[in-house]
């Protein structure tokens, strides 16, 4: 007969290191309420919030993420503490509280790696200071305290309980994957030279999705330590290289000086990399230095160098190299929706909250502000929403048993302690488990919430149920908003499209100040269009063309701003690209028959190739595409 506990555990995937670490977190939480408690810190069971999001998979994460928590909760009690004490009235102060959400919740998608964690607990500290208090204004300060000093708590107590025993970062594997990824574009670059684009499209497409999905984790893998950010420079040059190297040799191609002996040395470069050869001789040896070579030697060079600083021990590194820059993914337009909609919605629910004069109503205003700024911090909520309500309601239920069941005969410390034991052993698999890892944070926070635990005991049954219930509430408004309202990878796709078309606009106004600014910014939205792209189910398999052609037309429209007066008329005909870019290219090459400098002559058929080449991506709509499938 199968024994019901074995069962359950090969469910939840649970083995002996899933447990210890599920034991840890238990550990971690308890322990964490337990000074919090034994201190008599206001509200206590806040001590056992930081847990189960500080705690992380590697120990860089770990420290990184303990200390963002510190700094944006010291941030958030500030901002509360001085929103508080600003004269006008309750209504004043929340409409200002809604404000710095919204400020909070867009930099989560404006600020790198894990600094945007900070931003997130400054917009929840503050609401959690702020809401509270409209109701009770004279505890205000206490309550900022308290607040303070669970958060240190919880992380000091998480960090030295689960850090010793939390593994490093698996920097290596990012390294070798990188390496392989970079054989692989070689590969590709030395087909494109030999036989063009034919049938490279879904090669093309692969090295261009995984080098968006490795340079977007590698922040996440690299944290916690002074030499990770600086390898990440590394990271970002061997990157930009990549996409440089598949381009130059389009570029190569286009102008018909393609040959064996150059797509053979890739090749052999390759090889070399697949092999962690770090022996450099990555530049084209001199028979090949020929003009139209300058560009993919450069980026060859740039891109062995960035290897073999990944290669070598942080002690034989020597000094700073030249590196090239990739622009910082910022996600604008998505920052300001989403601060636009968590400063809304706290404003919203807050004000209905302080109108009913009901603590359940404001606890419920903080669960809209919370659940509103972890989901709008998400690329897509929506995927999470329905995992986020399972959890809340479940820690709902749990609060509402706790409540009736338990926290009468709590009467003292240890009782109290106790009895939270259980329930905190419980979470700590159910985070641990790959199975339920994302709802159950959910559902302890609600628990922890809902439950009260620590403060009196409530004989109501109306208030045990209305705290549950609103709390729910606040979690089905916000996740159902975000499932009913998707947001959609196709629209964010389409956005990164309109910003290359943009920058490319500006490059052909502007003079050629703009033109370094082309060079790390294009990358990083070729990088950004395919993340989305590739989070987009229904549009994966119909990749725009043109996306290491559009490279190089920002190259050439530098050119042609080098050439002077003599290249102007393209200039002024490239400003209605976006509108019909074959119609475009077709007066480009018209305009180079009639002109007599073969110089000028051959760069505008190359533009005219890659505004072609282009038109795919410039033209890219995603609603259009989805209705043709």
């Amino acid at each position: 007969m199968t024994n019901p506990l074995a069962a359950l555990g090969n469910y939840l995937q649970i083995d002996r290191s899933i447990a210890l670490r599920a034991f840890l977190l238990a550990l971690s939480a308890w322990l964490a309420f337990a000074i919090a408690a034994g201190l008599h810190v206001q509200n206590a069971y806040w001590a056992a919030m930081p847990v189960w999001v500080v705690a992380q998979a590697s120990r860089g994460l770990l420290l990184e993420r303990a200390f963002f928590r510190i700094i944006g909760t010291l941030l958030g009690a500030a901002g509360g503490f001085a929103i508080l004490h600003i004269p006008g009235g309750p209504y004043l102060q929340l409409a200002l509280l809604g404000l710095f959400i919204a400020l909070s919740a867009g930099l989560t998608h404006v600020l790198p790696g894990v600094q945007g964690y900070a931003a997130l607990l400054s917009g929840m500290t503050a609401a959690i200071i702020v809401i509270p208090s409209m109701l009770e204004p004279a505890g205000s300060l206490s309550l900022a305290m308290a607040r303070l000093e669970c958060t240190l708590i919880g992380v000091v107590v998480v960090t030295v309980v689960t850090g010793l025993l939390t593994p490093r970062a698996p920097h290596q594997a990012l390294y070798d994957r990188l390496r392989c990824l970079s054989g692989d574009a070689l590969r590709l670059a030395a087909q494109i030279l030999e036989n063009g684009t034919a049938g490279s499209a879904a090669e093309e497409r692969r090295i261009i999705v995984q080098i968006s999905e490795i340079e977007a984790s590698a922040p996440l893998t690299l944290a916690g330590s002074f030499e990770g950010y600086r390898r990440l420079h590394d990271v970002n040059a061997l990157v930009v290289g990549l996409l440089a190297i598949m381009s130059a040799a389009l570029a190569l191609r286009q102008r018909q000086m393609a040959g064996n002996e150059i797509a053979e040395h890739l090749r052999n470069v390759a090889s070399r990399l697949k092999a962690r050869d770090s022996s450099r001789q990555g530049v084209f040896p001199a028979p090949l230095e020929t003009p139209g070579l300058e560009r993919l030697s450069s980026a060859l060079a740039s891109l062995l160098e960035a290897n073999d600083a990944l290669l070598q021990p942080s002690s034989q590194r020597h000094g700073e190299r030249r590196r090239e820059r990739l622009a910082p993914h910022r996600e604008w337009l998505l920052a300001r929706r989403t601060g636009l909609l968590a400063g809304l919605a706290t404003f919203a629910a807050a004000a209905l909250g302080m109108a009913s004069g009901s603590p359940a109503a404001m606890l419920g205003a903080m669960g809209v502000c919370i659940f509103a700024m972890v989901l709008g911090s998400m690329p897509l909520p929506q995927v999470i929403a329905p995992k986020m309500l399972a959890g809340a309601l479940v820690g709902a239920l749990f609060a509402v048993f706790y409540r009736f069941c338990i926290q009468p005969s709590t009467t003292t410390t240890p009782d109290l302690l106790l009895s939270m034991a259980p329930f905190l052993l419980l979470a700590g698999f159910a985070r641990a488990s790959p199975r339920t890892a994302i709802p159950s944070v959910d559902a302890i926070m609600c628990f922890l919430l809902a439950s009260q635990a620590g403060t009196h005991a409530v004989a109501s049954t109306a208030i045990i149920l209305g705290d549950a219930a609103t709390l729910f509430a606040s979690a089905l408004l916000v996740a159902g908003s975000f499932i009913l309202l998707p947001r959609r990878a196709e629209r964010q796709a389409e956005e990164a499209v309109g910003i290359i078309r943009r920058d490319l606009q500006r490059m052909i106004e502007s003079p050629s100040s703009d033109d370094h600014a082309w060079h790390a910014r294009a990358p990083r939205q070729i990088l950004r269009l395919a993340l989305h792209l590739g989070r987009a189910r229904t549009l994966a398999e119909r990749w725009p063309d043109g996306m290491l052609a559009v490279l190089n037309l920002g190259y050439g429209i530098e050119q042609l701003h080098s050439m002077g007066e003599a290249a102007a008329p393209a200039l002024a005909l490239l400003k209605g690209m976006a509108d019909d870019p074959l119609l475009i290219a077709g007066r480009l090459c018209e305009l180079a028959t009639a002109t007599s400098d073969t110089t000028l002559r051959a760069l505008l058929l190359e533009v005219a190739d890659n505004l072609e080449q282009s038109a795919g991506l410039l033209g890219f709509s995603a609603r259009e595409s989805a209705a043709k499938a």
